[in-house]
């Protein structure tokens, strides 16, 4: 079906959709007490197809409870009748022509079913993705750091019955614009750990809402601008580094997938995050406090991430 819709075909993918529905009433009727009965109920579905209600299964007879035995032996030996001669076909009557200048009858057999997309099975995913992250609890009258421009790049499985399960890890890599040269600027490098159950709507199934949660592991550095003079409790000689820590925290996120293509594997997707995260004192000079206490970045904060970006499924 799916070759079939690739050349645009659309006969034949009618035609394999509905011959792979009767294939799996025809399954569903020899063994009613399957196992993957609800996912073949929900592929049928996907197909255009109305899954078999409870007295259209197959039913296995059973001798009944108040036949003597007498009853059942002759039930036993007795052969069963012969089959009745099928039916001799009698050919349709040939088509009357209208009359000349008559107007050809409408048709009154309904069109055939429309069968609805299906989402092919993916095991993975790849993707990066570009956002901005706000951190309101930091001031902005002595360094750029308050809002931030980051890079995600992603790569990840999806797991169950249905492929709506992402498990995944992410690269992110965070920014500020310089406002003022005599600012630090403050920077941050993370990985995370995700974790999002993909919800389809719509008959196409060409949405998905996304709903989930993250882990994070992150590192936060203070640098100088390039021509900016070097504070005098830098703990670092070298590079524009002045003063780094280490951190870590969890969060939430919903967002929106739109899945493009004929086989749905290109992802556009839209989400917004939100983590709380907690970090160290941060290196220093001998005798000095950690620029970051010097500067009052808290550190507690909350975020908040929206990002966009590209993923293709796999």
């Amino acid at each position: 079906m799916l070759a079939a819709r690739d050349r645009g075909d659309e006969a034949a993918e009618s035609a394999h959709a509905a011959a792979a529905v009767e294939a799996y009433k025809a399954y569903l009727r020899e063994v009613p007490d399957a196992e993957d009965r609800l996912e073949v109920e929900a592929t049928i579905r996907d197909l255009g197809g109305t899954p078999l209600t409870q007295f259209q299964l197959k039913s296995i007879p059973f001798p009944r409870a108040d036949a003597t035995p007498a009853d059942r032996e002759g039930a036993a030996t007795t052969p069963a009748p012969a089959p009745a001669p099928p039916p001799v076909p009698v050919p349709d009557p040939a088509p009357v022509a209208p009359p000349p200048g008559a107007a050809a009858p409408e048709s009154t057999s309904p069109p055939p079913p429309v069968p609805a997309e299906v989402t092919p099975l993916f095991r993975g995913r790849v993707g990066a993705t570009f956002g901005l992250n706000a951190q309101p609890q930091i001031g902005t009258s002595r360094l750029d750091g308050a809002v931030q421009g980051f890079a995600m790049a992603r790569l990840g499985v999806l797991l169950g019955a249905r492929r709506r399960v992402y498990l995944g890890g992410a690269g992110l890599l965070a920014g500020a614009a310089e406002t003022a040269k005599d600012k630090l600027a403050l920077q941050m490098q993370a990985v995370m750990l995700d974790v999002e159950v993909l919800h389809p709507v719509g008959r196409a199934r060409r949405l998905e809402i996304v709903t989930g949660g993250f882990l994070v592991g992150a590192r936060e550095t203070l640098r100088i601008r390039a021509e900016a003079q070097r504070p005098q409790c830098a703990a670092h000689s070298s590079g524009s580094l002045v003063s780094q820590r280490g951190g870590a925290g969890a969060g939430g996120r919903v967002g929106l997938h739109v899945l493009l293509g004929a086989r749905k594997n290109h992802e556009i997707g839209v989400r917004l995050s939100s983590a709380i995260l907690g970090f160290g004192q941060g290196t220093a000079a001998a005798g000095c406090e950690p620029p970051f206490s010097q500067l009052d970045v808290p550190r507690a904060r909350w975020l908040i991430l929206v990002d966009s970006g590209y993923s293709f499924r796999f």
